[in-house]
């Protein structure tokens, strides 16, 4: 069974930042819904907005909740599809957030030939 390691945001930064404001999650990869697709990670991005993201303070987009994964930008491979716009091993990128699969629908990310491979 293969499963999916997610950061999940467990505390608001207050200074530096540090491990106890992420928690490690591991669950099972999820199944992919009508119209769905799973997506498998190989690039996360690492961007300085994560931490504003991290703040409940007013911004440009709504802050990650505590509990939630960490939102990130990400590149990856379609690993599974119920959509048949997206076909397994169709490269994809979109906010996928900090872990190693997401679910996704057509409308999220962007097919990405061009990028890998």
């Amino acid at each position: 069974m293969t499963e999916d390691r997610q950061f999940r945001l467990a505390a608001r930064p207050e200074g530096e930042i540090k491990d106890s404001d992420f928690e490690l999650v591991t669950e099972s990869v999820p199944e992919p819904g009508e119209k769905e697709f799973v997506v498998e990670m190989t690039h996360i991005s690492v961007d300085p907005a994560m931490r504003g993201w991290m703040s409940d303070a007013r911004s440009y987009m709504p802050p990650v909740e505590l509990g939630d994964v960490m939102r990130a930008l990400a590149v990856g491979r379609v690993s599974t599809s119920n959509q048949p716009d997206y076909q397994a091993g169709d490269w994809v990128h979109g906010a996928f957030g900090v872990q190693e699969f997401a679910v996704s629908a057509a409308a999220a990310p962007t097919r990405s030939r061009s990028l890998i491979g």
